[in-house]
């Protein structure tokens, strides 16, 4: 009863292991699958700079991907499209990088790639405790590998990595060169992180100083003020979410065949259960040897405190599946643990019928792109500024690059949905005031009143206490917190940086944020010691700079990005 339930629902993921097979087909035999010249288009997945990605590379950089994500009930049909897009997304940046490295001269030769082989192995041999002698790594057993005719498959796949690692190693340390840290950076970080502070505040709300009546027109003020409306780069975008439920089917099925392995553990051997039926989880790796007591999650160091060595228990469930547990060996804060592991995914009917709509929404948005979103969708909307990404887990791939007004997404991957995005509007330097008229009105009438709030406060708050009963506001006082924690007690930016360059029992001058006036006091300020702050400077510069040079490589590589021309043609594969 079991392995047939089990059939019934490998048979939809079958999908995954011929996934490039598929794909392959589609593009050497479809006929009306990509626009444009069919001898340059019909066997590619994208273009860069005229110059085309494959089906074939990106075939084999799937099997590559997807190698670790098949199991008993098939693969996540989330998990692989994932992946799918991940694989086109790094083919891309590859070919731009490529391009870049050849621009720069950037290479290696074939005897550096001799030499680092020979004398830098690779982590899967540095960590292989066969190559391991008393607790020393045997260089002579690796160079015994290198000579061995078997290991022929081993050197080549080395060479490749080095051939594509090395120059962008290159390549990574002449950008990131010129990110350069100071001591006083570090100190800086230093004072983010450690510096206290602990205020007392007023806040006035500016509705009660509103007033409808301004002493100039929003035409006056709009000139005067201009710089307060310019857009860089604002990009308005709608988008709706399309979960990919999980089925009751597959919740009972995936219990029924852990309850069936935990049966088959008695006699046959754990570790073979494990090769063949296990998955990796997303967020670490299965565990397989020996590991802290106390960095067991709360199901896990449950049961293991009940077991005895030798001994297998479970099926353990989780947020995203069923877990198998043996121990192996325990000491006195570690265990050597085992595990199997059964992710709760969706039947692959599920995951076609949901991109069906997702694909349904896509259409009626491009056929009419006047059209809004029918509240059925219950669209959601959010705005960003220049070089910003939504606050989503979804893999954008090329659509926020060059985004258009009326853009819209074919249905994107995230976690257990897809996603399709529209943009709304997009706006970019300052606009004439008769398409920003009543904003500019609104902006005007705040503006006062924040001006006669401002001679409220100064009037009414100018001694050295501030009032705990105001007649008008509320009176506040925080905890401490640092430059780095301030948003969890609901404190302003702009308060928050203010009030560390004020004195202890010094007051702020009125500040505005928002649609409030805050008028705050230093109740106390503490600082670390100066030998606490010569032991950690040179641990945070260093920090700093590995954190600043990432950072810095990314910036340069997203402004050499936007000068590559660059033909998504992955939706089509995927409609």
């Amino acid at each position: 009863m079991l392995m047939e339930r089990v059939r019934s629902v490998t048979k939809y993921f079958m999908w995954v292991v011929a996934a490039s097979f598929i794909i392959f087909m589609f593009f050497g035999f479809g006929s009306n699958i990509l626009s444009g010249s069919k001898q340059q288009k019909e066997n590619v997945i994208a273009v860069v700079n005229k110059e085309g990605i494959t089906v074939r590379e990106y075939g084999d950089a799937l099997k590559s991907g997807i190698r670790n994500i098949s199991g008993a009930l098939g693969s996540d049909p989330i998990k692989e499209r994932q992946i799918s897009e991940a694989t086109v997304n790094q083919l891309i940046t590859d070919r731009i990088i490529e391009d870049l490295l050849k621009k720069r001269a950037i290479s290696v030769s074939d005897e550096q790639v001799v030499n680092i082989i020979k004398e830098a192995p690779p982590p899967e041999i540095t960590q292989n405790p066969d190559f391991w002698v008393e607790g020393q790594f045997n260089y002579s057993r690796y160079l015994q590998l290198l000579e061995d005719p078997r290991a022929d498959e081993f050197i080549r796949s080395y060479a490749s990595q080095i051939m594509k690692n090395f120059p962008m190693g290159i390549l990574l340390g002449e950008v990131s060169s010129m990110a350069r840290i100071t001591s006083s950076n570090a100190v800086e970080k230093l004072l983010e992180d450690s510096v206290k502070i602990r205020i007392e505040y007023i806040k006035l709300s500016l509705l009660e100083w509103k007033s409808n009546e301004t002493s100039i027109s929003p035409e006056e003020f709009y000139s005067q003020h201009k710089e307060m409306f310019r857009r860089d780069g604002l990009v308005k975008l709608s988008y709706v979410s399309f979960p990919v439920s999980v089925s009751e089917e597959m919740i009972q099925t995936t219990w029924e065949l852990a309850n069936s392995l935990l049966e088959r553990a008695k006699t046959d051997s754990f570790e073979l259960l494990m090769s063949h039926y296990s998955y990796l989880p997303d967020s670490r790796s299965l565990l397989n040897g020996w590991v802290k007591t106390k960095t067991l999650k709360n199901d896990f160091a449950t049961a293991v405190a009940k077991m005895s060595k030798g001994k297998v228990d479970g099926p353990i469930k989780s947020n995203i599946g069923f877990h198998i547990l043996k121990l192996v060996d325990r000491q006195k804060d570690s265990v050597n643990m085992r595990e199997i592991f059964l992710p709760v995914f969706p039947s692959f009917d599920e995951f076609q019928s949901t991109q069906s709509k997702a694909w349904k929404l896509v259409k009626k948005l491009r056929e009419d792109p006047g059209t809004d979103i029918p509240d059925e969708y219950n669209a959601r909307y959010i705005t960003l500024e220049k070089g910003e990404f939504p606050d989503i887990p979804v893999n954008y791939g090329t659509f926020l690059v060059d985004m258009k007004e009326g853009d819209v997404s074919y249905p994107l991957i995230g976690d257990g949905a897809f996603y399709v995005f529209r943009v709304e509007k997009k706006e970019e330097g300052i606009p004439p005031f008769y398409e920003i008229a009543e904003e500019v009105r609104d902006s005007l009438i705040k503006f006062e009143a924040g001006k006669r709030a401002i001679v409220y406060a100064l009037k009414n708050f100018s001694g050295k206490e501030l009032p705990r009963k105001p007649e008008k506001g509320k009176w506040g006082i925080t905890p401490y917190f640092t430059l780095n924690n301030y948003n969890n007690f609901n404190i302003p930016e702009t308060v928050a940086l203010l009030a560390f360059y004020v004195k202890r029992d010094g007051i702020l001058p009125p500040v505005r944020a928002g649609e409030y006036m805050y008028i705050v006091k230093v109740v106390d300020l503490k600082m670390p010691d100066r030998e606490k702050m010569k032991t950690l400077i040179p641990h945070i510069a260093i920090q700093l700079q590995q954190s600043k040079e990432k950072f810095y490589f990314q910036k340069w590589f997203s402004e050499q990005r936007r000068n590559y021309s660059v033909e998504d043609l992955r939706e089509k594969v995927y409609e």
